[in-house]
């Protein structure tokens, strides 16, 4: 099991998240690469192809690992050394920016969800306190605002896995590119 990236980095307290998982706003290249990688990524054809191939949320890391091996095997020492911080540099902002986009979502769903428990509360709230007629149609309501907030509520469990399986596989992209850096 590959443990978080975000785990490494110093963590920022925000009341608002709704995750178990530590908020972490961004991964810094200093958590996964041992200097950090200068130029710019997208002025290399070779490495914005290979961050355009491995770094889209789809590509599963198996996927994205055979695509760094197959980028690296021509390449010289040289060549390496150049490109492979390269490709980190261009995978990891990649990686910043997805996870941006799934954080603000989770906490667009989380207002959601802080928004749906107190209407459930203020039916409940109704409920108690409405005449016999009335308890049927307000019953009904609740019903359906409870389990539409339960099923959202496993929905949010699972977005809250996102960021770390972006992690993760960024982990990993950063092992393999260093694997194949030349030695010494």
């Amino acid at each position: 099991m590959l443990l978080p990236v975000a785990a490494a980095a110093q963590p920022h307290p925000d009341p608002d998240w709704p995750c178990v998982q530590r908020y972490v706003p961004e991964i810094g290249a200093a958590a996964l690469w041992p200097e950090a990688p200068g130029g710019d990524w997208q002025d290399d054809p070779g490495v914005a192809a290979l961050v355009g191939r491995i770094a889209p949320r789809p590509v599963e890391a198996e996927q994205g690992l055979a695509a760094i091996r197959d980028f690296a095997a021509p390449l010289d020492a040289a060549a390496r050394r150049r490109l492979l911080p390269l490709a980190f540099r261009g995978v990891l902002e990649e990686t910043n920016r997805q996870r941006d986009a799934v954080i603000d979502q989770i906490r667009r769903y989380a207002r959601r969800q802080h928004d749906l428990a107190g209407r459930v509360r203020e039916l409940e709230a109704a409920l108690r306190a409405a005449p016999p007629p009335a308890r049927e149609e307000l019953e009904q309501r609740r019903f359906f605002a409870a389990k539409t907030y339960a099923d959202a509520e496993r929905m949010l469990r699972y977005a809250c896995e996102v960021p770390v399986r972006l992690e993760g596989r960024l982990g990993a992209y950063a092992r393999a590119m260093q694997a194949a850096m030349p030695q010494g």
